[in-house]
């Protein structure tokens, strides 16, 4: 495949490049040339990046179908593991995709332009935004999190409160502060215009992904600085192309001010003309969540496929392996060249559910053992290992209580006006409405992490509550004639009381991600409620011992996620809510199946029982808010979960349908899915709700 690629290079005549994997095919020489890259006397562009090698699909595959639709997959070129706490991050609502990358993009672009001596120069910005980025942003709160993530907040500690009230101040006052929270304190404020400076390309999508952001920089006169696209793939990662400059101060102008008809920046990638933008580096910034790429180490850096050129000829590939064999791979010979750091990548890599129970077998751990394992070969120590494990569950607790502690008459953000319905819910339960529930007056309610000897930061939102002496009953209430032949059913309800606070805890998270609240995305922000209110019901109704459930419980999960980021998607822009509560849904039943002490092979049928039956499940949100059906959507998945791992526990472990199976039928379904089903707000629920709100006014 490297030969095929390096075959077609050479007819292009490009003595130096970047091979961008699965595109080499689709390019011709034109394109190349006007790319910027060195395929002749020409060079007009500056490509500051680094140069790497990858392979390129075969013409008629399958994989080289998707590169044609734009669809990125990591499928067939990496293993699966990426850090844990890539994978559950810390950051605000309402969205992952939405949010948390533009935030974390915007961030990677200031940082960039820093590196590059870039920064003091600039005097106006332009930002556009394309696909589902553009049509359901100002409902997810796009615009506020990227101009933030252009100060350089910090999406895991920015005051929740000071985002949307930052963001009025940057419309109102036409000012922003480009890297304002820079660590060097060299930021930039500048004059911006958002009803100018920020674009919605609602009819356009860029060839990658459906999320992709454009972000160039001018100087005083005019003459752009720099340009990068980004893509923000879900779960709070974000695609980064590297940054591209202009090789002197006048060999670009202004790609939308200029009138001339004659653009002399580089075309976008998707094949219109006129507008800037560069081919983004697949590679670069999937594996790992830092702002700067240097910060990250091992895989998350580089990808195990991507080399240097200097050592392009040198060990140190990674090894796909074939079905149930692991991943080798050999440390280059020059890892500690220069000083440099030698790379680190996981003890036991994985690439898919097959391979991840056959390293169970081999070496006798535990799915949970076994990211644990590879999470100390990141570089983690054991005590940090755990202090960020408990960390997440103590964010994750904490958007919990806070969802059942807002105002109960209290209505979320936009158009909708939305009433909350945890603080009610959670009302009805606290005040033993439901019997056996809870204790007698004055006892604490079950075990929770704060209880015992578990960590700081582990503690759960307890509290002494009290029964209310029940109130007498009056007659029935009937709805329907009495005198028909056909006698009515008095008016009563079933008592699930655990299931009950299995649906508050997630309704919980979900509205408080609603609100932009502090939530972990796990994978991602509009399935945030799932494994938290499934680890908050194990911890409540069944653990014995939450110091040992909450690091299985969230280390299985994560490796379930792994699979499903490598194999199909985690982006709702690409695979609809199947992407998003589907993948939630699996892992959390994988991961209560682990915490009743399943083996490896019945937590794999819990998974694949958890996911099978959300394909299709498409991602319509009304009015372009992560609220309607996401939260109460978080609450059935919650269920579903429970109910998935408690099939695969009662089985035999000898099913039909594997997880790999379901996660190649999710990737399958989402590349036949419309793009009205996948976070467009075009279609589905969106529009059949008679509301008549434009999905892209501003509604947040």
């Amino acid at each position: 495949m490297r030969q095929k690629s390096a075959e077609l290079l050479s007819r292009l005549g490009c003595s130096a490049v970047l091979v961008r994997r699965g595109l080499v095919a689709r390019h011709s020489r034109s394109w190349w040339t006007q790319a910027g890259f060195v395929c002749g006397p020409k060079k007009p562009w500056s490509w500051q990046r680094r140069t790497i090698t990858t392979s390129s699909p075969d013409p008629g595959s399958a994989q080289h179908e998707e590169v044609q639709s734009g669809t990125y997959s990591e499928a067939d070129h990496e293993h699966a593991v990426i850090s844990t706490f890539d994978l559950f991050s810390i950051g605000i609502g309402p969205s992952s995709s939405h949010t948390v990358g533009p935030m974390r993009a915007g961030n990677i672009f200031v940082s960039d332009l820093e590196e590059a001596g870039l920064l003091q120069r600039v005097h106006k910005i332009h930002i556009s935004l394309y696909g589902s980025l553009a049509l359901t942003g100002e409902g997810h709160m796009t615009p506020s999190a990227l101009l933030l993530g252009l100060e350089s907040a910090n999406v895991e500690t920015v005051d929740t409160a000071f985002v949307p009230a930052r963001f009025e101040q940057i419309k109102q006052q036409k000012k922003l502060f480009l890297g304002r929270e820079l660590p060097s304190g060299n930021g930039k404020e500048i004059s911006f215009d958002y009803s100018k400076d920020f674009r919605w390309q609602w009819g356009q999508k860029l060839a990658l992904h459906s999320n992709g952001m454009r972000l160039t920089v001018f100087d005083e006169d005019g003459n752009m600085l720099a340009t990068n696209d980004m893509f923000s793939v879900g779960g709070g990662f974000v695609v980064n192309g590297a940054l591209s400059t202009a090789a002197t101060a006048s060999s670009a102008k202004d790609p939308i001010s200029n009138t001339s008809g004659e653009s002399a920046v580089v075309p976008r990638q998707d094949g219109h003309p006129g507008a800037a933008g560069h081919p983004p580096d697949l590679a670069e910034n999937m594996f790992y969540k830092e702002i700067r790429r240097a910060d990250a180490a091992g895989d998350r850096r580089t990808g195990p496929e991507v080399r240097p050129l200097d050592n392009a000829d040198g060990p140190g590939v990674m090894v796909a392996p074939v079905q149930g064999e692991v991943a080798s791979q050999t440390p280059p010979s020059n890892a500690n060249a220069g000083g440099e750091e030698p790379q680190r990548h996981p003890r036991y890599p994985f690439r898919d559910a097959n391979s991840l129970l056959t390293l169970c077998r081999k070496h006798n751990l535990t799915i949970a053992q076994l990211v644990f394992e590879n999470e100390k070969s990141l570089g983690y120590t054991d005590d940090e290992i755990f202090d960020k494990i408990f960390r997440i569950w103590e964010v994750m607790d904490n958007s919990i209580l806070e969802g059942v502690q807002a105002p109960a008459d209290s209505t979320l953000p936009g158009a909708l006006k939305l009433h909350r319905r945890a603080p009610g819910l959670y009302s009805r339960l606290a005040r033993g409405l439901y019997r056996g529930v809870l204790p007698a007056t004055g006892e604490k309610t079950r075990a929770s992490p704060a209880q015992g000897n578990a960590p700081q930061g582990a503690h759960s939102s307890t509290a002494l509550v009290q029964k209310r002496p029940q109130r007498a009953r009056g007659p029935p209430r009937i709805i329907g004639s009495l005198e028909h032949p056909v006698i009515p059913s008095p008016m009563r309800r079933t008592t699930f009381p655990e299931l009950d606070h299995l649906s508050v805890y997630a309704i919980a998270v979900n509205e408080t991600n609603a609100a932009g609240g502090r939530i972990v995305t796990a994978p991602t922000n509009g399935a945030a409620g799932i494994i938290p209110a499934v680890l908050k019901y194990i911890i409540e109704f069944i653990s014995d011992d939450p110091e040992r459930d909450i690091p299985t419980f969230l280390l299985t999960a994560a490796a379930i996620g792994m699979l499903y980021k490598r194999g199909a998607s985690i982006s709702a822009a690409e695979g609809g809510c199947m992407a998003e509560v589907g993948v939630a849904c699996s892992m959390a039943a994988g991961a209560f199946a682990a915490c009743m002490g399943a083996s490896p092979e019945i937590i794999e049928q819990a998974a694949e029982i958890g996911i099978e039956h959300n394909l299709g499940l498409t991602c319509d949100p009304i009015a372009g808010l992560v609220q309607a059906p996401c939260i109460e959507r978080n609450a059935l998945g919650a269920i579903k979960a429970v109910s998935s791992a408690n099939l695969a526990l009662s089985s035999s472990g000898n099913q039909k349908v594997r997880l790999d199976d379901a996660i190649r039928a999710m990737r399958v379904t989402a590349k036949g899915m419309r793009d009205e089903f996948k976070e467009t707000s075009l279609s589905g629920l969106a529009t059949s709700v008679p509301l008549n709100i434009p999905v892209s006014v501003p509604d947040c």
